[in-house]
């Protein structure tokens, strides 16, 4: 169920060229009748005299169930959270166009996200045209899935332990394209995505129960976690070294990813309507479990990564006049 009011300004006031407001909320079930989504949001989007643009947007978003987190597991809650975003563009009709987004959440367990977008669009001639799209996002989570165990005493959740991390994750990458028209048959774009992610885990836990927010961290709230620095492995018990559950080991999940995407495609239309495409597509890729985001590092192994080079000729021919 979803419903949204608005109201647009469109013609020109003293400051502005045109305004627009949204505001509305939706929620949903599924088919047991547990409400999985429920929220609220505002928009407003602003134009000014001189071009530039300024876009904002509020959710609010609930504490509700969640059938999906256990993965297949029985039903619990996902907090809520509050976002908000906010973007800048500058007059897209010149030759440089500049914008910004910044966003940021708080959730009601006390985790924490934003991000930041800058952005600019190049337009050195009228037969070229040059983005750069750098990006940065950090966030933290407490309900990282991470594994299912099975466990006879875990009784309230069916003989099954569905055990959750606390999560920093970082995301750093930037998108470049380029777009040239050599002739008006004759065009060339370029695309080019470096991406750099890591993740920190700082703590396990579990949900108390099926259908509550509460979480259990291990160490604190139940049981009790070693670490073994020499096999880089951790060592949970459920209900420490009295209790009839096993522990169980489980592997350093830190992670730092990093990838690289590239695709060049020259277009020739070598008569109207028949053209011929070639591409050339390479992605290369790796990971470590350092769990920080070391952009020095983490670039030279990218280069030293094994690349797959995909090459690719498409041609078409228009039958007829």
């Amino acid at each position: 169920m979803s419903a949204n009011v608005a109201r647009n300004w469109l013609n020109p006031g003293k400051w502005y060229r045109s305004q627009v407001m949204i505001t509305g909320g939706q929620q949903q079930f599924n088919y047991d009748g547990k409400r999985t989504d429920a929220q609220q949001q505002f928009y407003y989007g602003l134009e000014f005299l001189n071009y530039w643009n300024l876009r904002s947007f509020y959710i609010h978003k609930n504490t509700t169930d969640d059938d999906r987190l256990t993965r297949g597991g029985p039903t619990v809650k996902n907090p809520g959270w509050n976002f908000a975003h906010f973007q800048v563009s500058t007059d897209p009709r010149q030759r440089a166009v500049f914008d910004v987004s910044l966003e940021g959440s708080r959730g009601n367990d006390g985790t924490a996200s934003y991000g930041i977008s800058p952005g600019i669009a190049l337009k050195p001639a009228s037969n070229i045209f040059v983005e750069l799209a750098p990006n940065y996002n950090w966030s933290q989570s407490m309900q990282q899935y991470i594994e299912t165990l099975d466990d006879p005493t875990a009784t309230a959740f069916g003989g099954k332990r569905y055990l959750f991390g606390y999560v920093t994750t970082r995301q750093l990458s930037l998108e470049t394209r380029v777009n040239w028209t050599l002739r008006p048959t004759v065009t060339l774009q370029l695309y080019a995505q470096p991406f750099f992610a890591s993740g920190d885990y700082s703590s396990f836990n579990e949900y108390a129960a099926p259908r509550v927010v509460k979480q259990l961290e291990y160490g604190k709230d139940m049981g009790t976690i070693t670490r073994n620095a020499a096999t880089d492995t951790y060592t949970l018990d459920p209900d420490g070294a009295t209790g009839p559950a096993q522990s169980f080991n489980l592997g350093n999940p830190n992670f730092s990813d990093r990838s690289l995407r590239g695709t060049a495609v020259l277009r020739w239309e070598y008569r109207p309507g028949s053209t011929l495409y070639f591409v050339w597509t390479q992605q290369r890729s790796g990971e470590s479990s350092f769990g920080d985001l070391n952009f020095s590092r983490d670039y030279r192994s990218l280069f030293g990564d094994r690349p797959d080079n995909v090459f690719l000729v498409k041609a078409t021919y228009w039958i007829g006049r």
